[in-house]
């Protein structure tokens, strides 16, 4: 035990100093490139330019607050380990893996949660055939009688929807925890025993995240970026939400959920509507909502991961930020309804903080946009000052995943996704918000 709470304090004591090297190398970059003064002649150009400026640079402090808070939190998140929590009996665990036209890659989905190091007299794989087109329905046949055991297949004749199928595997699991897991993806063999370990530590937990990682992440620059943006996404959202049991969404590729608390949303959360639309995507940031609004907890698990494949192409890519998108947009509007009601429980103060924190990012991303895209005509050498300075600032933030992968590309990869990101994602949320009623799946 004083092994592990050493390895606990050098690690933090790394956080420390990788955070503190991400503001000097930022103040720097900053006194270089004379951003202040850079400002104060540009904010002083026109009355126009001023006017923008004041609600851009109140944003701007507030986003820097809430960059404090986050850093604050995230350097103090640990995963939960065997040496943390005392294990009398492991419960019995349904694991659900819904499946749509993935017969390329079903079967090494269901071998990698076989191979697992769960007990296996405690494990159920339930796989569902949503309607699929190709020949997914026949592997999954081939691949339950060679292991009755243990596999359970579930076919509609034609297709009702991730979220259907889900609840129609959750219906069905008899073990005490759930996992979802998706058919294109990997679960790594200590993953399902990791994950549940938050729900087994604290009876409070009501659902984990797992750490979702890109399969096919070398096979071009699209999905190179990617990497970095799911790892921004897990090892540093996900984690500083963790350690106030917020987090926001359970993705579908590995997620543990306690029964008795499912059973208690499941039916809202399947016949969900939003503006009189059923809602078919974004089924796994809004089961988390209703988790959180019952008054559970919810974790992540570093150290529970399952790769997973995404889009390689860039109109795939956008297609699934627009799917995203939509869905948070619509469940940080269920999110505001019960987090921000009075009488909610003290450990909800910290996610409401952060939501307002969230709440302030796109205004400022718009503001940003305009006044660097009027800086083009008026102050062409402040624009590309700047433009420098946000290629090191995305360094800065990309220094967390160089202290977790010791790889120098998450540097300049982490650069490049930010300044996509940046220039080129802005249109996301506004379209998003006047499409909200879309619910097309896009990427299938």
């Amino acid at each position: 035990m004083k092994t592990f709470k050493k390895a606990r304090q050098k690690s933090r004591g790394r956080g420390l100093i990788f955070g503190a090297g991400s503001v000097i190398l930022v103040a720097l970059a900053a006194y270089q490139l004379n951003i202040l003064p850079f400002w104060i002649s540009f904010v002083g150009s026109s009355s126009l330019i001023k006017l923008l400026s004041y609600p851009f640079l109140a944003c701007l402090m507030v986003l820097l607050l809430g960059l404090t808070f986050r850093i604050s939190l995230w350097i103090r998140y640990r995963p939960e380990t065997l040496k943390t929590v005392d294990l009398v009996d492991l419960p019995s665990v349904s694991v659900i893996m819904p499946a749509y036209n993935e017969e390329k890659w079903i079967s090494r989905a269901v071998e990698a949660v076989l191979e697992s190091d769960y007990p296996q007299d405690k494990l159920e794989l339930i796989c569902i055939n949503d309607g699929s087109t190709d020949r997914t329905l026949a592997v999954l046949e081939n691949l339950c009688r060679n292991d009755p055991d243990r596999i359970k297949v579930i076919s509609f004749s034609q297709n009702q929807g991730k979220r259907e199928a889900l609840f129609r595997g959750m219906k069905e699991a008899r073990g005490q925890m759930v996992v979802t897991t998706d058919a294109d993806s990997q679960i790594q063999r200590r993953a399902i025993k990791n994950l549940i370990l938050p729900l087994l530590a604290d009876e409070r937990v009501g659902a984990v995240a797992g750490k979702v990682s890109i399969l096919n992440e070398n096979k071009n620059l699209i999905t190179r970026m990617l990497a970095i943006r799911y790892a921004l996404a897990f090892d540093f959202g996900r984690a500083y939400q963790s350690v106030y049991g917020g987090v926001l969404c359970c993705p579908g590729a590995l997620s543990a959920f306690r029964k008795k608390g499912l059973l208690k949303v499941i039916h809202s959360w399947k016949k969900q509507k939003f503006l009189k639309t059923h809602c078919r995507h974004g089924e796994d940031r809004s089961l988390t909502s209703l988790i959180l609004k019952k008054g559970y907890l919810v974790k992540y698990q570093s150290n529970a991961v399952v790769n997973t494949r995404v889009p390689e192409r860039a109109p795939e890519v956008n297609k699934m930020y627009l799917r995203w998108t939509r869905s948070a947009v619509r469940e940080s509007w269920f999110f505001a309804r019960f987090i921000f009601l009075p009488g909610r429980r003290k450990y909800y103060i910290l996610p409401a903080i952060d939501f307002f924190f969230q709440s302030m990012l796109h205004p400022l991303h718009l503001m940003a946009i305009v006044l660097l895209t009027c800086s083009v005509f008026i102050r062409p050498d402040f624009f590309f000052n700047q433009l420098l300075f946000l290629v090191i600032l995305a360094m800065a933030l990309g220094l967390n995943n160089y202290r977790v992968q010791k790889n120098l590309k998450w540097l300049y990869y982490g650069a490049l996704q930010g300044l996509i990101a940046f220039f080129f994602q802005w249109w996301l949320v506004p379209y998003s918000i006047i499409t909200i009623r879309n619910q097309n799946w896009l990427t299938k």
